[in-house]
């Protein structure tokens, strides 16, 4: 996300919001993308008594700045579950109003049902090895007119619509995201995996 809707969207100045105790792949990606853009990444703070975000402090950190919010759903360091909900609904209110809420699902789609629909964010990400099934594999739920949007992460086969001499079109998401070969029998694995899941 930081790579495609990031590089297309986020201007310098603008801000990112994640929190204090992210997992590194949630942290690293917009650390890079704001260096590059100039843009601003932002924390929610832990609150100590209680091991949670400190969601007191998250209206002084939401403005009409803010582009993207990204942060797990549960943390399997601090062992809680992130009240998405309140998040959401502040940052709705908060945010830009193009702002867009991304949720780290790793820890929770192993544990719990996630209905992506009743979350209201406008991504979620979740890896195949959290979920009983084999690495190299995850996937990335999106809003499919955002994710149409966007512009591919790398081009190849399979990806495209029509290709010239002078260009190419891209196919609808989520081909556009899926260059070359795909990882089949990893595809397979996740699939039983998410099976057994809800068994």
């Amino acid at each position: 996300i930081a790579s495609t809707y990031g590089r297309a969207n986020i201007q310098e100045g603008d801000e990112i919001l994640i929190s204090e105790f992210e997992h590194h792949s949630n942290i690293v990606p917009w650390q890079m993308l704001v260096k590059e853009k100039g843009a601003v990444l932002k924390f929610v703070p832990l609150d100590k008594e209680t091991g949670c975000l400190d969601l007191k402090r998250l209206p002084e950190l939401l403005s009409d700045k803010t582009k993207i919010v990204s942060i797990q759903h549960v943390s399997n360091v601090m062992a809680n579950i992130n009240p998405v909900d309140e998040i959401v609904s502040l940052t709705r209110m908060l945010g830009a109003s193009d702002v867009k809420i991304i949720l780290d699902a790793c820890q929770s789609v192993p544990h719990m049902p996630v209905d992506v629909q009743a979350l209201g964010v406008d991504f979620i990400a979740a890896s195949g090895h959290k979920m009983c099934g084999p690495t190299g594999i995850g996937f990335l739920w999106g809003k499919e007119e955002i994710l149409n949007a966007m512009p591919p992460y790398m081009g190849g086969g399979e990806m495209i619509d029509e290709v010239y001499m002078d260009h190419s079109t891209f196919a609808k998401a989520p081909a556009r995201f899926e260059a070359g070969t795909p990882a089949i029998a990893q595809a397979i694995g996740l699939g039983r995996a998410i099976e057994y899941l809800e068994e």
